[in-house]
C-alpha cells in the first residue's frame, strides 16, 4: 500500500476535531519547518539524516547468572 492510500485511509476514521488538529500539524510543518530544513539542507555544516532507518546488526544476549537489572531496580524500590 503506497503511503498516500495509507494516509487517505487513516485520515477517514478520524474525527473533524483531530482532522483539524492534523491541518495545523500540516500547516505549521509546510510554513516553518519545511522550509528551515530546506536552508539547512543548504548549507554544508550542517547533516540532514536520511528518511530510511540505518540496519543495525543484530546481537545475541548475554546469559548470566542471579537476577536481571531490572528486577534488582524493581527490589530495590520497594
Amino acid at each position: 500500500m503506497s503511503p498516500r492510500l495509507a494516509l487517505h485511509q487513516a485520515i477517514d476514521t478520524l474525527s473533524d476535531p483531530e482532522c483539524s488538529k492534523l491541518l495545523l500539524l500540516i500547516n505549521t510543518w509546510h510554513n516553518s519547518v519545511a522550509p528551515a530544513l530546506a536552508q539547512l539542507a543548504e548549507n554544508p555544516t550542517f547533516l540532514i539524516p536520511s528518511q530510511t532507518l540505518p540496519v543495525f546488526p543484530s546481537v545475541t544476549p548475554i546469559h548470566a547468572e542471579g537476577p536481571t537489572a531490572s528486577a534488582q531496580l524493581i527490589e530495590e524500590r520497594r
